[in-house]
This record gives C-alpha cells, sequence and structure tokens, in this order.
C-alpha cells in the first residue's frame, strides 16, 4: 500500500496595504518613502564623506487607465457576479509601484508574479482607492497622478519598475488595512535612463478578453542641490556670487569673482602689488608700495619692512621683495596657494570634495559607495549592516529571507512527522481492532467445532450401544476385534 501525502499552501496575497497616503504638493507622503529633511551641507574638509551624499526622486504622471469591461486578469468581474455577460459593480482601483535594480533572479519571466515590498531595493508605493473602472489622473479633482519614489543613493542608471493594478475586494468606503486583493493587471519595465527633465512614455495595451489600457510617463531627477548623472554631486552656492553648473553640479562664479566660495574678488590684471577686497576691478596696495596699480615702492616704509619683517614659509629675499616658493604668496608669502577650488587658510588648503593634498591638487578617485559607506583607499568600508563592492547589499534582507526559508522548512519537516505520527496511529489502532476480531471469531469457531465433536461422540456411543443390544453376536465378534487390536498394538 502506498500513501500520497501532499501540503497545501494556500496562496497568500500582499497583507502590507497601508492606509491611503496624504496628498500634498503632489507627493503621497507615508511611512514608505524617505523623508525630505534638510541636508546639511559637507564640510569643505569632509571630501570623502560628501562622496557617499546622494539624494533623488523617480517621478511616475499616471495618465489614463481604461479597463471597460470591468474584469480582473482571469477575466472573471472584479466585484459580484455577471449579469447578462455584464459586471454588475464597477472594480475598486487602487496601484502599487515597486521600483528596484536589475537582478536577474528576480527578472527571469518564468518566476511566477510576487508582491514582496522586500524585492523593492529601490522604493515602493501604494495609493489610495482612484476610481473605479476607467479613470482620467488628470481629471481627478486632486492631483494623484504625480507619485514620487524619492532615494538616498547614487542612481546607477538601470532599474526595473513594476506596477500592479489590483481591485480591492473589502472596499466599504474607508480603505483600511489587510485589505483583500485581486490582481487586475500588471505592467513592467526593464530601462537605463539618467536623471533628466525629459519624461519617457510607456503604454501598456492588453488585446485579451479583459481588454486593459494604461499609461503613464516617468523621469529621474535629482533633488534640490544635487547635480550630476547619479545624482551624487551636492552644490550649494553660500553666496551671492556664484551658482551651481545644471550638468555637473560645480560651482560657477560670477564675472569678477574667484574662490571656493566665490567670495574673492579678482583685481585688475595691472595690479602688481595689490589686492582686491569686495569690489572686482580694485587695486588696493600692500603695505610699502602706492600708484594707480601699486607699482612704485615707499622706499623708507620699504626699508622698515625689510629691516623688521622676515618672508616666510621658506621664502628668500632678493631685490627689496620676497620670492616666494611654488605654494605660497603674497608680500611676506604668508599666502598658501590653493587650486582647484581650495579655499586657503593660516596653515593650510581647505579642500572641496573631490580633491585633497597640500594644495588640493591630488583628485580622490573613489567608487560611489551607498548606504552611508565610506570611502578608504579608493574602496567602500561599509556599515554592519552592508557588504558588496559599493555596499549595496543589504544583510538584513538576506538574513530574513534565510530565517524565512528555515522557517518553512521546518513548518513542513513538523508538519510530515505529525502527519506520519497520525498515520501510524491510525494503522496501529485499526490492527490492534483487527486483532481482537480474529482472536474472537478463532474462540467462537474452537468452541462450535468442540461442541459438534462431543455431540458425534455422544451419537456414535449411543448408536453403538443400541447395535450391541440387538445383536449380540455381533457384540462378541466387536469385543474380539478389539482384544485383537490391542494384541496387535502390544506386539
Amino acid at each position: 500500500m502506498m500513501i500520497l501525502i501532499g501540503v497545501f499552501v494556500p496562496f497568500s496575497e500582499d497583507k502590507t496595504r497601508r492606509r491611503p497616503a496624504i496628498i500634498r504638493r503632489g507627493y503621497f507622503l507615508n511611512r514608505h518613502h524617505y523623508s525630505y529633511d534638510k541636508i546639511t551641507p559637507p564640510r569643505p574638509d569632509t571630501a570623502a564623506a560628501a562622496l557617499c551624499l546622494s539624494s533623488g526622486k523617480f517621478e511616475i504622471e499616471l495618465e489614463r487607465l481604461i479597463n471597460r469591461k470591468g474584469l480582473n486578469i482571469n477575466g472573471t468581474c472584479c466585484n459580484g457576479p455577471d449579469r447578462f455577460f455584464t459586471c454588475v459593480q464597477s472594480c475598486k482601483t487602487f496601484i502599487r509601484f515597486c521600483l528596484r535594480n536589475q537582478n536577474p533572479n528576480l527578472d527571469n519571466i518564468n518566476r511566477p508574479l510576487t508582491f514582496n515590498n522586500d524585492e523593492c531595493t529601490y522604493s515602493f508605493d501604494e495609493t489610495p482607492i482612484l476610481g473605479g473602472n476607467n479613470i482620467d489622473f488628470a481629471r481627478l479633482p486632486y492631483r494623484v497622478n504625480l507619485i514620487v519614489l524619492p532615494f538616498k543613493f547614487s542612481w546607477m542608471g538601470d532599474f526595473v519598475l513594476q506596477i500592479n493594478i489590483f481591485n480591492d475586494r473589502t472596499y466599504d468606503g474607508q480603505p483600511h488595512l489587510g485589505s483583500a486583493r485581486e490582481l487586475i493587471m500588471s505592467t513592467t519595465i526593464r530601462s537605463v535612463i539618467y536623471p533628466n527633465s525629459s519624461w519617457h512614455h510607456s503604454q501598456t495595451i492588453d488585446s485579451s478578453l479583459t481588454s486593459h489600457e494604461f499609461s503613464f510617463r516617468y523621469r529621474v531627477s535629482c533633488s534640490t542641490n544635487f547635480y550630476g548623472s547619479q545624482c551624487s554631486r551636492f552644490c550649494s552656492p553660500l553666496s551671492s556670487h556664484s551658482r551651481c553648473d545644471p550638468h555637473t553640479g560645480d560651482i560657477i562664479c560670477q564675472q569678477g569673482w574667484t574662490g571656493m566660495d566665490c567670495n574673492k574678488a579678482i583685481c585688475r590684471q595691472d595690479c602688481q602689488h595689490g589686492h582686491c577686497l569686495n569690489q572686482p576691478g580694485q587695486c588696493l596696495c600692500h603695505h610699502g608700495w602706492t600708484g594707480s596699480h601699486c607699482e612704485t615702492p615707499i622706499k623708507p616704509l620699504m626699508k622698515i619692512i625689510n629691516e623688521k619683517l622676515q618672508c616666510q614659509n621658506n621664502g628668500k629675499y632678493i631685490e627689496s621683495k620676497c620670492e616666494c616658493p611654488s605654494d605660497f604668496q603674497g608680500l611676506l608669502c604668508d599666502e598658501r596657494i590653493c587650486v582647484n577650488g581650495g579655499l586657503s587658510s593660516s596653515d593650510k588648503c581647505i579642500c572641496p570634495p573631490g580633491y585633497q593634498g597640500k594644495q588640493c591638487e591630488i583628485e580622490i578617485k573613489c567608487p560611489i559607495c551607498r548606504n552611508n559607506g565610506r570611502c578608504e583607499d579608493n574602496k567602500c568600508v561599509c556599515p554592519k549592516e552592508f557588504i558588496g563592492q559599493y555596499c549595496e547589499i543589504d544583510i538584513r534582507l538576506i538574513q530574513k529571507k534565510e530565517r524565512k526559508i528555515l522557517s518553512m522548512e521546518l513548518i513542513i519537516l513538523l508538519l510530515f512527522i505529525v502527519i506520519f505520527l497520525s498515520i501510524l496511529m491510525i494503522v496501529t489502532c485499526l490492527f490492534y481492532k483487527y486483532y481482537n476480531q480474529r482472536q474472537k471469531q478463532l474462540k467462537q469457531i474452537q468452541q462450535i467445532s468442540f461442541e459438534k465433536i462431543w455431540t458425534i461422540e455422544n451419537s456414535s456411543k449411543n448408536i453403538f450401544q443400541e447395535s450391541n443390544e440387538k445383536n449380540p453376536e455381533k457384540k462378541d465378534i466387536n469385543t474380539k476385534l478389539k482384544q485383537t487390536d490391542v494384541q496387535a498394538s502390544l506386539v
């Protein structure tokens, strides 16, 4: 006998449905999203840390949804049976958005469709109930058509956007947690785009019996003060004389200004021994010089300077002036020369993000680290919760999935053990019951056989006695035969 044991695991729909988000200025503000906290600009001396700072948003503008017959993806009515091949009630439509990186394991077309929020490695969101079968999002009384999925990592270009349109089966006027859902249609986009103001259009048409149509457009843009192809370049002008390049994020000074923060005025080209304060084109003479271009030395004052003051930072006094080394300038070689937008201080250059060295002359070539990783020796040093070349793998998600798998295996094992023990108990009980019935039957058979034998023996004796009484001669013969048998047995 072969026993087949099957374990039935029912399909579990996603129960992570949240309450509808509050709509403000086109954003769905709920706890799925990262908070738009004010980002403090990095200090100039934290160049390596600034490389790990990124911020942007993936925007989706909904256009139109057409569900002519009010059917779900299986071709049945969303709510209740149909009447004369027409659905009686409209669908209660809401939409789920899942943004993640491209993954060969998840992108397999033969893989069943899942709604696990842990797979949305970039961001995810879910709308409240938006309407019925056919929705023109641009005409809704509130602007629900703009979905913003923010991210706080360096945008790598490739992405997968999965949009699932559901019908809420338990909608009773107010959406609530854990509402049951059924899939109306699903569309997935796998592409590579970079931050830009241009929109990319997408339209999905299901020409089967369900007749679904869905159109929208999407784009990637950087958050305020972030620029570049990865939204990883931070730029925040600290003066009114500068602006940020919209493509690279570099600080661009207005004409007549220079310096890291564009707060240093540029003097006239013919200003020989002078400087500018707050007005470009000025020529304010250093001590010991005069003239419209500060070209004439004041000899008595120069004599005092030469006698009382000395050239600094290994400068050499030659022909009534200090000859400074390559990294210093000024009357006494007391002004450090900083390149690449570095800011000069009394003892060092304060370098902008991406540069280091005495004069900020060394460019830091480091990978873009995610998840608050820091760059050291041209590689990412990750926090304890993340691993990978760019700190892009969350150990907690891996451990969570492993625990889920282990828990499922233990549950299945325990289920098999319980089923096996149950079957063993049933078989044992059946065998014991069969054994008891068999013993009773054997006892009954033995008792009946004994009674039959006893009855036959008594009948035989009676017949034999009657026969002897009627035939005495036969009795003698029988007696002799018995004696003969006894003697034969003795021999």
